[in-house]
């Protein structure tokens, strides 16, 4: 463990967040051409039918040919899933550009995230003794794999759903005039979210490795986490979207239980009374009574 005064602390800070802002400058820069593929991959939901459609369709065409009786009486049907393409529209004249800069911010911070959680590990590193600074190798690669799998997470299975939730309100009376900044910004705020979603349960083993958090303060915790998914949740205003975040971030939370008991610094055994760990001291012997003494 270093020792370093207040100024020195700030000092390191400001380096971290100089290398950090760095960082992200070169991230947008390779992500500039990347941007029209996030851009269509993001909008997937309004041309494609989602994931979930998919299995059901699969799932209700395998029941129909094994099942066929049982899928007549329950009402089986299946009929391919179809969407109707829908497209953006902007209202402002450099609204796109804007668009596709915030695009590029968003990619090249995942593609400097690893260099990031770096940095963030370094400035805390002076702070920390020598056998728990190794815990960087496993930090950096783990922490990305599990915003990436975040961001698939989401992108696979809470966006579509969430469009095409939103699209079924469409009527003769009702149709949608989604907006470009509203719809993207909305997609980049759910994918920073679910990425860091996704890093609950590393954060929790490191707090369980330096002796933090154990298992049985995680365990007592659980409607606190509960009602903290839901606050989280509760900042998105219809009510699909804070049932997709709630849900995932308190599984994140059991997942982390689990983590954190597998992974976690193994329990200290008990130590014995302090009866038994000293002996009690040998009475003396007494000598026999008539006994001359000893010359």
């Amino acid at each position: 463990m270093t020792t370093m005064s207040f100024l020195e602390h700030l000092e390191e800070l400001r380096r971290r967040l100089i290398y950090i802002a760095i960082a992200l400058v070169i991230g947008m820069m390779v992500a500039w051409p990347l941007v029209p593929t996030v851009q269509r991959f993001i909008t997937r939901p309004l041309v494609e039918p989602s994931v979930i459609q998919k299995w059901s369709y699969s799932f209700q065409s395998w029941v129909m040919q094994k099942f066929p009786d049982m899928a007549q009486k329950l009402g089986v049907d299946p009929s391919p899933p179809k969407v109707e393409p829908h497209r953006l529209n902007y209202m402002a004249p450099l609204e796109p550009f804007f668009v596709q800069m915030k695009i590029s911010l968003i990619t090249g911070l995942a593609l400097a995230f690893p260099f990031i959680l770096y940095q963030l590990w370094r400035f805390c590193a002076p702070a920390l003794y020598e056998h728990e600074r190794k815990y960087v190798y496993y930090f950096l690669p783990i922490g990305t794999l599990m915003f990436v799998l975040g961001d698939l997470f989401f992108l696979q299975l809470i966006w579509p759903l969430i469009i095409s939730f939103s699209l079924r309100y469409e009527s003769e009376f009702l149709f949608s005039m989604l907006n470009l900044t509203q719809f993207v910004n909305f997609c980049l705020r759910l994918l920073l979210l679910f990425g860091l979603i996704f890093e609950l349960p590393l954060v929790l083993i490191i707090l369980g490795r330096l002796g933090i958090v154990n298992v049985d303060f995680l365990a007592r915790n659980r409607r606190l986490a509960l009602l903290l998914s839901a606050v989280v949740a509760a900042f998105h205003a219809d009510v699909l979207t804070m049932v997709a975040i709630a849900i995932p971030i308190y599984g994140m939370y059991e997942i982390s239980i689990w983590a954190v008991r597998l992974l976690g610094r193994p329990a200290r055994p008990a130590e014995p009374p302090e009866e038994e760990m000293s002996a009690p001291a040998s009475a003396p012997m007494e000598k026999p009574a008539g006994q001359p003494p000893a010359e």
